[in-house]
């Protein structure tokens, strides 16, 4: 069993730069490994150690390809431990460069209801449960100019005994209750959230027009006039048995092969697929309550994720709540129940002339 072992030392080594052993030197990955989480070092980022120098402090003074404009945040001061829990983070003023942070819901079911001038609106309604920052993540890129962060969000809840060690770690490092859903949203710098920050409905504003992003219902194995919405073949005469065949699928002696892509009976359904430009209709405040127009994918009781409308975003003269709903700078909007959509500069459908 040792002699394995040793082969399979030998065999994975590579020549590696780790503090305190070299340059060049053949290091069995474990140790690699093992040097990567507890310094940092990747395949990317190396760095030298000068005599006497303390591995640490060397690499506390990498200098990062990535290294911070005037103005901008160091990664590698608030990565992970910024904004704190506890500490306030000021509010920043929202650009058209700004990303803000999306959410997490669960969509609850369909009803319509009739806006102030007598249209029919079909609704789908949609609820956050308990959605909270969980962790902050640096997103690597290529370009110094355009950093970006991710947010680790959670919504839901779900018995403790359901988790992993390494879920357990990651809810009780940020002093989270377990979450049912995880997703990560791409935010702006200056859109980052605390660990531990709340989303309500108010983070979004009826009128606005969302992108929403879910799993489409599972149809199993279906045919082609249902899965690619083929005519079928003729219903009298002529054919026999054959109706909702695909009919011909190949070519003759060349190519003598069905080419990739052709549209045959398959699996259809349970797909990611994202529904752009989504208007939010009306906000329930008390029921943490989002009513979208139209429908979305998924069954009910699946989880959907809300961002910002990338195709319609917002416009300097009506700007978000950034980088979320401040209830303390609006207290003007204690006690108010619901917000909808303000249908008034809308013309009426049913006015000819």
């Amino acid at each position: 069993m040792m002699k394995g072992l040793a082969r399979t030392f030998v065999a994975f080594s590579k020549p590696a730069l780790v503090p305190g052993l070299g340059l060049n030197r053949k290091v069995p990955s474990l140790a690699l490994a093992h040097a990567r989480r507890h310094f940092g070092i990747n395949r990317k980022t190396t760095f030298k150690i000068l005599p006497g120098q303390d591995p640490k402090e060397a690499h506390s003074n990498y200098a990062d390809p990535m290294e911070k404009e005037e103005g901008e945040i160091d990664f590698r001061n608030w990565l992970g431990k910024f904004p704190p829990k506890k500490e306030e983070v000021p509010f920043g003023e929202w650009s058209l460069e700004s990303k803000r942070c999306g959410a997490l819901g669960r969509k609850m079911g369909m009803m319509k209801v009739w806006d102030a001038r007598g249209i029919q609106i079909p609704l789908t309604v949609v609820r956050l449960e308990n959605c909270q920052v969980i962790d902050i993540k640096k997103r690597t890129t290529t370009r110094a100019h355009n950093h970006k962060v991710n947010l680790l969000l959670g919504a839901g809840s779900i018995p403790q005994r359901e988790l992993n060690k390494a879920q357990m770690v990651m809810f009780r490092k940020a002093g989270i209750e377990p979450k049912e859903k995880l997703a990560e949203f791409n935010v702006s710098l200056d859109a980052i959230l605390p660990v531990g920050t709340k989303l309500d409905v108010r983070h979004f504003v009826p009128g606005q027009f969302l992108d929403i992003v879910g799993t489409s219902r599972d149809k199993g194995f279906q045919g082609v006039m249902k899965r690619h919405n083929f005519s079928g073949q003729r219903a009298t005469h002529g054919v026999s048995l054959t109706h909702r065949a695909p009919g011909s699928t190949g070519a003759c002696q060349n190519p003598s092969k069905v080419w990739k892509g052709k549209k045959m009976p398959g699996h259809m359904g349970n797909n990611r697929m994202t529904i752009f430009n989504i208007q939010l209709y009306k906000i329930d405040i008390d029921r943490n309550l989002l009513f979208l127009k139209g429908s979305l994918p998924g069954n009910r009781g699946t989880w959907v994720q809300i961002r910002d409308a990338v195709r319609k975003p917002w416009i300097e003269q009506h700007p978000p709540p950034f980088p979320t709903f401040d209830a303390e700078a609006n207290k003007d909007q204690e006690g108010v129940n619901e917000i909808i959509m303000d249908v008034s500069h809308l013309g009426d459908p049913f006015a000819y002339g």
